[in-house]
C-alpha cells in the first residue's frame, strides 16, 4: 500500500489559496504542518498564533507545537473549517491530515478503491490516491 496523498488548499490572507500536499492518516489524532513548510507559507496565511501544546508521537516522544492555525480548508471544491498545529516532522510529511480534519470533512474512506469521499453542506467529492 502507498500513503494517501492529495493536495489541499488553505484559505490565506484576503482569500488567497495556499496549496499544500497532505498525507491523509485516519490514525493521526491531530492535524499538523511541518515547520519547514509553515516557514515558507506563513506570510500568506492569516489566523495563526503561538501554541504551547505538547504532542505525543506514536513512538512516545513528546514534541512542542509552537504554532496553531485555524480557518477554511478546501479539497476539490469541498470546504470545511479546521485547525492544525505546527511542528517539525523531520521530513516525514509536509502536512498531516489527521482524524479531526477527516471528521470535519465527513470523510468516508474506501480502502478497496483507495478513495475518500468528502462532503460539506452543499457539495461532495471523491478524491483518489
Amino acid at each position: 500500500a502507498v500513503p494517501f496523498i492529495h493536495q489541499i488548499t488553505l484559505e490565506g490572507l484576503k482569500g488567497e489559496a495556499v496549496r499544500v500536499r497532505a498525507l491523509f492518516d485516519d490514525g493521526a489524532m491531530v492535524a499538523a504542518m511541518c515547520t519547514s513548510i509553515f516557514n515558507k507559507v506563513k506570510h500568506r496565511l492569516a489566523n495563526w498564533g503561538p501554541s504551547e501544546r505538547k504532542l505525543r508521537m506514536v513512538n512516545g516522544n513528546i514534541v512542542n507545537a509552537n504554532v496553531k492555525w485555524s480557518g477554511t480548508i478546501e479539497i476539490d471544491g469541498v470546504r470545511a473549517n479546521g485547525d492544525f498545529k505546527v511542528f517539525n516532522s523531520g521530513g516525514g510529511w509536509a502536512f498531516l491530515f489527521g482524524k479531526p480534519l477527516l471528521q470535519s470533512f465527513k470523510a468516508e474512506h474506501d480502502y478497496k478503491s483507495d478513495s475518500i469521499k468528502i462532503t460539506d453542506s452543499s457539495k461532495s467529492a471523491t478524491i483518489h490516491n
